[in-house]
């Protein structure tokens, strides 16, 4: 005589637990961020080698003039990422050279070169090193800055190089011992991310 063993029926699955646990784990990444944001967290060491400004400061709407004496607005810019060498004084030999990196790491970004422009604010705009540049560079802008951007802008004397984003907005400022590979590196970095300029 054979014995029929019968299998125990399976107990149901509850759904709603289900559901509640994939829910969770979908919002557990932005719960972490929230929180992360809201009680300020930052990261001990960012990729980019310049210095964030915080909050970015906004280049002068007027007061900007071209060697000629004529006014240039950041409208004139024409609404690109810029690379801007600022400063007072003389352009002197770190300053030419700073102008000189400044085409290289334009020319080096290859395909995006025509999203960045290049200009110099100096309180000395007819000085005879940056007219020089200017005639090896046409694209290059030259221009004077109201008084106190300078200072606000630098810090200290001499030139210093700055990325300006396509609001107008001084982003990133470049102490003068930074080189020229990490200031292009930066500049891949935000325009590959950026949805402007």
């Amino acid at each position: 005589m054979t014995t029929a063993h019968t299998l125990p029926a399976p107990r149901p699955r509850n759904g709603l637990t289900m559901l509640a646990l994939v829910a969770g784990l979908l919002a557990l990444p932005f719960a972490v961020a929230a929180g992360l944001y809201l009680f300020g967290w930052q990261p001990a060491r960012t990729a980019n080698h310049g210095q964030l400004v915080d909050p970015p400061r906004p280049l002068p709407a007027s007061g900007l003039l071209t060697p000629e004496g004529q006014a240039l607005a950041t409208a004139d810019l024409g609404g690109k990422w810029l690379l801007l060498l600022n400063g007072s004084g003389p352009c002197d030999a770190g300053c030419g050279d700073r102008v000189d990196e400044m085409r290289r790491i334009q020319v080096a970004l290859n395909k995006d070169m025509g999203r960045l422009r290049r200009v110099v604010l100096s309180d000395h705009p007819n000085d005879a090193a940056l007219a020089t540049a200017r005639s090896l560079q046409p694209d290059l802008v030259i221009a004077t800055v109201p008084d106190g951007w300078l200072t606000g802008a630098t810090g200290t004397a001499g030139y210093r190089l700055h990325i300006v984003d396509p609001q107008g907005r001084r982003i990133m400022d470049y102490p003068p011992e930074v080189a020229a590979r990490d200031v292009r590196a930066d500049l891949e970095r935000l325009l590959k991310f950026a949805w402007t300029g």
